[in-house]
């Protein structure tokens, strides 16, 4: 049985931040989950539109699929998300921008974008990603700290995402960046001091009062 926290202290998008997209694409020999297909675009796609005209694609792909096109002359990568599935063979793709609005930016013809997984399953995984970095944070503060003051902390959010990225690259099987292994290793650091009473979370009540107090008694003669 899976474990589902009630709360967490990051999202996927904060992992895919850190990451980029490269960070957080599947393998290609993962269980073929991801095709590697190109999907080039056959006709401009102006601002505004619901559907885009592609080559006919190899591999089906899912609802929600996010690709992200670049080249034929674009000044910046555009990334679309799949509102319906597409089938072996289709030549027109329902897209929105990843916001679920109509796209914002004009992708012209022979555009392409690589399909390595970008969809469900990887939406899934970051979501693993972000309950495992949520658990480790909370074995290191849930003794002094609640959940619901826990995630009032920007601190406390990088940590989570900082520990979730890990896993991520844990999971590909490959290295963690430099620049994010010392991340890592400096946020254990900083929460063994958390758990050990010499940090203090910036915006977070503990669960008690941690400074001393006395109480009067009054003792009644009867």
């Amino acid at each position: 049985m899976s474990v589902t926290l009630a709360t967490l202290f990051c999202s996927p998008n904060d992992v895919w931040d850190l990451l980029s997209v490269e960070g957080v694409d599947l393998r290609e020999d993962d269980h073929n989950l991801a095709s590697g297909q190109i999907i080039q675009t056959t006709s401009d796609t102006p601002v505004g539109s619901s559907t885009m005209a592609v080559s006919a694609i190899p591999v089906a792909l899912l609802r929600g699929a996010q690709l992200v096109f670049d080249g034929a002359g674009m000044s910046a990568p555009y990334t679309v998300s799949l509102t319906a599935a597409a089938n072996v063979g289709a030549t027109s793709l329902s897209i929105a921008d990843t916001t679920g609005t109509a796209t914002t930016t004009n992708v012209p013809s022979g555009a392409q974008a690589r399909d390595s997984g970008v969809n469900a399953a990887t939406g899934a995984r970051l979501l693993v990603g972000c309950r495992k970095g949520t658990s480790r944070v909370k074995l290191y503060c849930n003794k002094i700290y609640d959940d619901s003051q826990l995630k009032l902390s920007g601190r406390v959010l990088d940590w989570a995402a900082i520990c979730a990225a890990k896993f991520i690259c844990t999971r590909r099987a490959q290295g963690c960046p430099k620049s994010l292994q010392a991340d890592y290793d400096e946020c254990i650091e900083e929460l063994r001091m958390v758990q050990n009473g010499q940090l203090t979370i910036d915006d977070c009540a503990t669960r008690w009062v941690d400074w001393p107090s006395d109480t009067n008694i009054t003792v009644r003669p009867s």
